[in-house]
């Protein structure tokens, strides 16, 4: 998101240099020596530290002490971050560590760092433990026939209490993988056996002299499995634990414990080490290169938290946010599993030149326990500016069933994100390429193509360039102001920057969990005008916050870099978007919409809060009945068969996500697998079943839209609500 203030960002910086020069004044004046008997610690760490300490309360937006509540949500960070699903810690240690949980901001104020390396060398030596244990478990075997379960949300668990507590923790962790491992093999050989039998089938009908086309070969990871026993596959997964957590140098702890720290004021303030500070500017510089995916560390995988448009992934369709990429294989080479590998050194395996091919084995979000593994093929590529540009398409809706009745035309502008070409608009130069300016064209054909009514589609799109949201909003309202943006400094409004008005018909703007930042802003303005109906999920994703990236010190990289939000947006009634998002005058449920998506699923996130609201004038066509058009909706939703199959596919989903416990009885998860098979294949032919002829609920990929369907006849009942409504 494009910083709403230069002139704070100035003043923030200035402060961060201040303290940088006291920093690197603190190398010949003072520096403290850590011991050098551990990883190899760097003496500059000390600084490092405590530079963290004294710059995060003076830029943060929040202004929040670095006092007691940091330090205790600090050691809570840390020891999530090591142990996530509280299982190799136990309760004694968890308590010895708390016994240090009001003093550890005094300790980072003066550089120390001691606790962070004893924790994690404790960690290393409570794992190596639990791998001796889990090697003793295999070894003894498992009664499949018993009837028991795992709980296997253990987020908020509490930690074994003696080694015996842990050991039964343990059988039932390692039982749980071992079935789902089983699992997944048996239905693969079912899989293989019926391929071969429609294969034997259509060599038999197909002519003889048809050419057959040469298929390169794909390295299957989930084909290598099947010749693994699950013992062997479990080994393996933890005895690599062991391996990459033995690697991890003292930089990572650095990193990781300075992060514990700054995501103590809210889940997106980080602290980006050296080496994280370099792969962030190479990141900045190559976001567009690649496989077009947003990722980050979840349980020891590396998470997609969201997909680039026009992207290979975005464009394949098969990823999506919440997939777990759990091994990576470059082109006619073997996978590399990169299980609980730091996610910069993931990232850079996955990164590589354009025209490359890269096989990911993900586990789908759908698949919490992770029984399921898929192998997905991509071909890296540059992600240009026009792949993610706004696109459109006028559809043609019949009032009703009636083969006579009228048709509406209606226009789809779908926007991916808000994009800009920045260092053009810093130049000056005349002819710069943003989503504003694309937007403005695609209105003003809208216009000319005479549309009865447009959907804006913002689904998945998580926000970009800030001028841009308020000047296209300004595009449906004649003037106002449109957002006000707090720091911790001053209070700003944006207002609409151009007076007048592209377009006037009837909107609509559809939403989902994933549309975001700059997304909420335009959708919030619209609603709060009364000039759009906002349709989609049950909120939107509730980031309503900015973020600046500041070198600790700009004459040594050696210290890394803070990324800290420095500033929140307003809706004009004085509600802030952060946390609580949007919330869309018609509900349509999509499948994001029951999955842990959203800012009140992130730690320490920040409470939403309230300003004074701001004067703006009312929308003079005020907008139709809601209730009217919601119950027509919802009579439509309650009778059409493919949205009712696709509630109960959601309906399913949203069952295996909430469930606390899964079953340990082998026949029984077999049967839950193959139910959830049927379920995803069915999900697969609904979203990327090809049209034949354009039916009006497929998108320009021929992939069926659901909800994109139930918009558009949205739309068109509230035009046949406003017939009278003229375009300006």
């Amino acid at each position: 998101m494009t910083n709403p203030s230069p002139h704070f960002l100035a003043s923030t910086a200035r402060r961060f240099l201040l303290l940088a020069l006291f920093a690197a004044l603190g190398i010949v004046l003072a520096a403290p020596m850590l011991r050098a008997d551990r990883l190899e610690q760097s003496s500059e760490y000390g600084l490092i530290a405590r530079f963290v300490a004294e710059g995060l309360p003076l830029a943060h937006v929040s202004n929040l002490e670095f006092g007691d509540l940091v330090s205790e949500r600090a050691l809570a960070n840390y020891i999530d971050a090591l142990d996530f699903d509280r299982s190799i810690f136990l309760a004694d240690d968890i308590e010895s560590f708390r016994a240090y949980s009001r003093r550890l901001d005094e300790k980072l104020r003066r550089g120390h760092l001691d606790f962070a390396y004893d924790v994690f060398d404790l960690f290393k030596t409570r794992a190596h433990e639990c791998l001796a244990m889990v090697e003793e478990i295999l070894d003894e075997g498992f009664d499949f026939d018993v009837e028991e379960s795992f709980a296997w949300k253990r987020k908020d668990a509490d930690w074994p209490a003696s080694r015996e507590d842990q050991r039964e923790l343990w059988r039932k962790k390692i039982k749980n993988e071992y079935v789902g491992f089983r699992v997944n093999q048996l239905l693969r050989e079912e899989e293989a056996k019926l391929a071969e039998a429609e294969e034997e089938e259509a060599e038999e009908s197909a002519e003889e002299e048809s050419p057959q086309e040469e298929v390169a070969e794909v390295y299957d990871f989930e084909a290598e499995q099947l010749d693994l026993s699950p013992k062997e596959l479990i080994l393996r997964k933890y005895r690599q634990f062991v391996s990459v957590l033995d690697g991890h140098d003292a930089e990572w702890v650095l990193q990781t414990y300075l992060t514990a720290f700054t995501q103590a004021y809210d889940a997106h303030t980080t602290y980006l080490s050296p080496r994280a500070s370099e792969d962030f500017e190479i990141a900045m510089k190559l976001s567009l290169t690649g496989i077009g995916a947003i990722l980050a560390f979840d349980e020891g995988a590396a998470r997609i938290v969201s997909l680039i448009p026009g992207g290979p992934a975005e464009r394949d369709g098969r990823l999506m946010p919440g997939d777990r990429i759990v091994a990576v294989a470059q082109e006619g080479e073997e996978p590399v599993d990169i299980l609980f590998w730091p996610l910069y050194q993931s990232v850079r395996l996955i990164r590589g030149q354009p025209g490359t091919q890269v096989t990911l084995s993900v586990i789908p979000a759908t698949d919490r326990v992770g029984a399921t593994l898929r192998s997905i093929e991509l071909t890296r590529d540059v992600i240009r500016l026009e792949d993610r540009a706004a696109k459109s398409e006028i559809r043609e809706i019949p009032a009703s069933e009636d083969e006579d009745a009228e048709v509406f035309r209606l226009g789809v502008i779908t926007l991916p994100d808000f994009y800009a070409d920045q260092r053009g608009r810093r130049r000056g130069d005349a002819d710069v390429k943003s989503s504003a300016e694309d937007m403005r064209r695609l209105l003003d054909e809208m216009q000319a193509e005479g549309v009865d009514g447009l959907l804006l589609d913002l689904r998945n799109n998580g926000g970009g360039s800030l001028p841009d949201a308020v000047e296209m909003t300004g595009f449906f309202i004649d003037e106002g102001p449109i957002v006000q943006v707090r720091s911790n400094r001053r209070m700003q409004r944006l207002q609409d920057p151009e007076p007048g008005v592209l377009f006037d018909g009837p909107l609509v703007v559809l939403v989902n969990r994933l549309s975001a930042s700059a997304s909420e802003i335009l959708a919030a303005a619209l609603q709060d005008y009364g000039r759009a109906i906002i349709v989609g999920d049950s909120k939107t994703h509730g980031k309503g916050t900015v973020q600046s990236v500041f070198p600790l010190n700009p004459h040594n990289p050696g210290f890394g870099s803070l990324k800290v939000t420095t500033a929140e947006f307003y809706r004009l009634d004085g509600r802030s978007t952060q946390f609580r998002g949007v919330t869309p005058d018609i509900h349509l449920r999509s499948a994001f919409d029951v999955m842990e998506i959203g800012e009140e699923f992130l730690p320490n996130v920040l409470s939403p809060t309230y300003i004074d609201p701001v004067p703006f004038p009312a929308h003079e066509r005020p907008l139709p009945d809601l209730e009217s058009l919601a119950a027509r909706s919802r009579e439509r939703t309650q009778t059409d068969p493919d949205f009712l199959a696709y509630s109960r596919l959601v309906d399913r989903l949203e069952e295996r996500i909430t469930a606390t416990e899964i079953s340990l009885h082998l026949d029984t998860r077999l049967q839950m697998a193959r139910e959830e098979r049927a379920i995803e294949e069915f999900e697969t032919r609904l979203s990327r079943a090809r049209s034949r002829g354009g039916a009006e609920n497929d998108d320009e990929n021929g992939r069926r839209d659901i909800i994109l369907k139930e918009a558009l006849r949205i739309l068109r009942d509230k035009v046949e609500l406003t017939p009278s409504e003229p375009h300006s």
